[in-house]
């Protein structure tokens, strides 16, 4: 596959694009640090919990107004980033989005690993407020079968230029040290590093 196959698209509307995108986020995200330090995926359900819970997110994400982009080579969606950028949609607009569907998630609340995901709520927190007018790079990923094809570090190039006009840095924490470097080495600054006892959580900071 060559680099100029490989697409970023804005994605508008909960569609047949959105359910697959949804899909990798999901079955990526299964074994990131943070996700795997909070759930439990030795329960048979638990993959299938969290991917309804992960469709009912990325579908308050859309009413809030925030940005869903995907990385496409060819038909196929290869990659997925979710960006936190401004706060809109009614109260009773986000209800019926999310009243039929949450009692189905009730389940996957047995499955929290409760002390675990404390000491992640408070290693997500930073000491003090960012300074820089910033959206957050909530979550990256690229399908396992297209990792290592230089996909992530294009897809960070995507989100750097679409924000550059209107915002003056992108903000994001990894508690995966591997990605640390990955960050690092395309310009993120460390700005805090929050310690657990199991893992570090870092805080990284990509100034325009």
């Amino acid at each position: 596959m060559t680099k100029n196959q490989v697409t970023f698209h804005m994605l508008k509307e909960d569609n047949d694009e959105f359910i697959q995108a949804m899909q990798l986020f999901a079955e990526t995200f299964k074994t990131e640090a943070i996700t795997a330090y909070t759930y439990n995926f030795d329960h048979k359900q638990t993959e299938k919990q969290f991917y309804e819970a992960t469709l009912l997110n990325a579908r308050v994400y859309l009413a809030r107004g925030h940005d869903i982009i995907i990385a496409k080579s060819n038909d196929a969606i290869v990659g997925i980033a979710v960006i936190k950028k401004t706060i809109k949609g009614s109260f009773a607009s986000l209800l019926k989005i999310v009243v039929p569907k949450i009692f189905n998630l009730f389940p996957l609340v047995t499955k929290v690993k409760y002390k675990n995901a404390v000491a992640i709520s408070k290693a997500m927190r930073l000491s003090q407020p960012i300074k820089e007018k910033h959206v957050t790079l909530s979550a990256i990923a690229v399908s396992a079968k297209y990792q290592g094809q230089g996909i992530g570090k294009r897809f960070l190039n995507e989100v750097h230029q679409r924000y550059a006009k209107d915002f003056e840095a992108v903000y994001l924490y990894t508690a995966d040290k591997k990605n640390k470097e990955i960050y690092s080495r395309a310009g993120y600054a460390v700005i805090e590093q929050s310690q657990t006892s199991d893992f570090d959580m870092y805080h990284m900071l990509y100034r325009f």
